[in-house]
């Protein structure tokens, strides 16, 4: 079956395969007799002038020359980049690529060699000790440090980090299974390159949250009586404080679903209190809640109370970074926070529950560098916030000079970017490209009236609510493949950008959507282009699954397509506010009919394709609204 609205653009599908000219893909990195030390090399090529979405590239890793000893055989959509998640151990390898059935390029040999420095830190060991070792191996990269197998409590003297290392490169560190309890942030990396970590079990002093059952409700007085869980913290209210925290919560879980919380049935420290109950011990009040949230946490529900705190890790200005194999149990914070980190690599690692049966297992992490991240082969449980988070950079405008030159707050955009200036009033955005950068200034390609007239903004006024966002390279080449997500308070995977890779997914019991390509957020973004979201599953997530948003009308060139979508609420996919857009060969299944009456709906978009999707025939497939003008 097969739908297109009234304004769509004619498309064009050739049924024969495509046949490509000279242009050729060219290895860049590693490029070629080159030595590395990372066991999982970033492998990046050059785009082809002619490639589209729709295009798969083939790249081939082996140990000789004439590719019969293959150790990787890979297909891609969309990005011009690689990550393996199995480790390439100390040999000479060959590596080259392909698109389609086209002709490979040109095979490039590499190293991967051991490093030469190696550091031991023995079971038991101190925080000072470890702070040591570390410290020492920074300065003699390329290097490696080695835990051995055992329990490690480490806590730093300021509370804040044991260590900072500054412009480390190629490093690795390896727990070997090394189980580290924490008590704030074991490591900062600053300005640092190829440093990976891997092998390690991670979890706090102190748990990330604590567990509570509803035993009373006094809708009269707005109050909401608790008690702890046996076996959990009585100390309810250290998790209910918004005191040094990143935000505190108390949500309500469905006793049906593992990790899913009740939608709407949750508090939060920044509207509501909570005391000691008077004449009741170990139970405790929270007020004012209003009746209507009230109703959803019923007697007797178990309840996850949790304030957002510190990361294990935090990185800034860091590229391609990568984790392999570290589980996160139960923190407080972020698995890895800071800002501007460019091709960092989460390989089958774990964020989960203490115990199989409890509600809570940490945060993921927020990306935002030119190059995204690459997620593959990940287990994400009982998450309370977001998973996956992708952020563009928006620069504050502090002024306007020579017509085309605008000042800005940071230094995240350079020459020859694509740009887009946004109205954060309206969310209208135009794009442009950034001609020259020079000592925190931006001369654009086209005056500053001319764009500022196109967003409805008097360029005559002040600049409060005008941003300029970095569109490309922002998260280029992001990939989240091959992932599991079960139990999620807000969403499952967020994009903003361009280009980006999300496939073959499970997404199970999640609040809110489980992909959006395009999403705002405070400073997240305006929109994506550029995106395929192909072969995930997805079950009882959010009001619409999959969901394509740009703000700023900028967003489009995505791929909708065999994704598998079981319970939904509003519709299974949502499109706005963006112009070019297939949704094709995807399966909608729904104990109840969508809400808005149709499984798509399109608002203020160009150029939506359906077809080929599968879906009971008693709702309508599409439902619009009036194009973008």
């Amino acid at each position: 079956m097969k739908r297109t609205l009234p304004f769509i653009t004619t498309l064009l599908i050739q049924s024969t395969l495509p046949i490509y000219g000279v242009d050729l893909p060219t290895p860049i990195t590693p490029h070629s007799c080159e030595s590395i030390y990372s066991p999982h090399p970033h492998f990046r090529w050059k785009r082809e002038s002619d490639v589209k979405i729709d295009d798969i590239h083939q790249i081939q890793i082996a140990r000789d020359e004439s590719f019969e000893r293959l150790v990787c055989d890979d297909r891609l959509e969309v990005v011009s980049r690689f990550v393996p998640v199995n480790s390439l151990s100390p040999a000479k390898y060959w590596w080259r690529v392909r698109r389609g059935e086209g002709d490979w390029s040109q095979a490039a040999p590499f190293k991967v060699q051991a490093p030469e420095h190696a550091f031991a830190i023995h079971a038991g060991s101190d925080a000072e000790t470890v702070a040591r070792v570390l410290q020492n191996a920074a300065t003699h990269c390329p290097a490696r440090v080695d835990f051995e197998p055992g329990d490690y409590r480490l806590a730093a003297k300021d509370g804040k980090s044991l260590v900072t290392l500054v412009k480390a490169h190629d490093l690795i560190i390896d727990g070997h299974g090394a189980r580290l309890t924490l008590a704030g942030t074991l490591l900062v990396l600053n300005d640092c390159q190829r440093v990976t970590l891997a092998h390690f079990t991670i979890t706090a002093d102190r748990p990330g949250h604590t567990l509570v059952r509803v035993v009373k409700k006094d809708p009269a007085n707005e109050q909401l009586i608790v008690k702890p869980e046996p076996g959990y913290d009585p100390d309810v209210p250290r998790y209910f404080d918004m005191t040094g925290s990143g935000g505190s919560f108390l949500g309500c879980m469905d006793s049906k679903y593992h990790g899913r919380y009740i939608p709407g049935g949750g508090i939060s420290a920044r509207t509501v209190k909570i005391q000691p109950a008077k004449d009741e011990p170990e139970t405790f009040v929270f007020s004012p809640v209003k009746a209507a949230t009230l109703d959803l946490f019923p007697i007797g529900a178990v309840a996850v109370a949790t304030s957002y705190h510190w990361q294990w890790i935090q990185m800034n200005r860091t590229e391609e970074c990568t984790f392999n194999d570290v589980t996160v149990t139960d923190l407080p914070g972020a698995f890895c926070g800071g800002s501007n980190n460019s091709a960092r690599s989460y390989l089958a690692c774990k964020v989960k529950p203490r115990t199989p049966q409890d509600y809570f297992g940490g945060h993921a992490a927020t990306g935002s560098g030119r190059i995204g991240e690459w997620i593959e082969g990940c287990q994400f449980e009982c998450l309370p916030d977001d998973g996956p988070a992708e952020q563009s950079f928006r620069q504050t405008i502090k002024g306007v000079y020579e017509m085309d030159t605008v000042v800005l707050s940071g230094t995240a955009i350079r020459e020859g970017d694509r740009v887009a200036l946004v109205n954060g009033r309206t969310g209208r955005g135009v794009s442009t490209l950034a001609r020259s950068v020079k000592a925190g200034s931006v001369q654009l390609d086209r005056p500053f009236g001319e764009l500022a007239a196109a967003i409805g903004y008097d360029p005559s006024g002040d600049l409060k609510n005008v941003f300029l966002y970095c569109d490309a390279p922002s998260n280029e080449d992001f990939v989240y493949r091959r992932n599991r997500t079960v139990g999620g308070r807000a969403h499952g995977v967020k994009f903003n950008g361009t280009r980006a890779w999300i496939a073959d997914n499970h997404f199970e019991n999640i609040n809110g959507n489980a992909v959006l390509a395009g999403y705002t957020s405070e400073v997240s973004g305006h929109g994506a282009r550029d995106v395929v979201v192909s072969g995930n599953s997805i079950v009882r997530c959010g009001w619409t699954p999959i969901n394509v948003w740009s703000t700023s009308g900028l967003g489009g060139n995505i791929r909708i397509r065999n994704n598998r979508i079981t319970e939904t609420r509003d519709a299974a996919i949502a499109i706005k506010g963006c112009d070019g857009v297939s949704i094709s060969g995807n399966t909608f299944l729904s104990s109840t009919p969508p809400a808005q009456g149709a499984w798509i709906t399109a608002e203020k978009t160009r150029n939506v394709v359906t077809s080929g999707n599968t879906y009971p025939g008693d709702v309508p497939e599409l439902k619009t609204a009036s194009p973008s003008k």
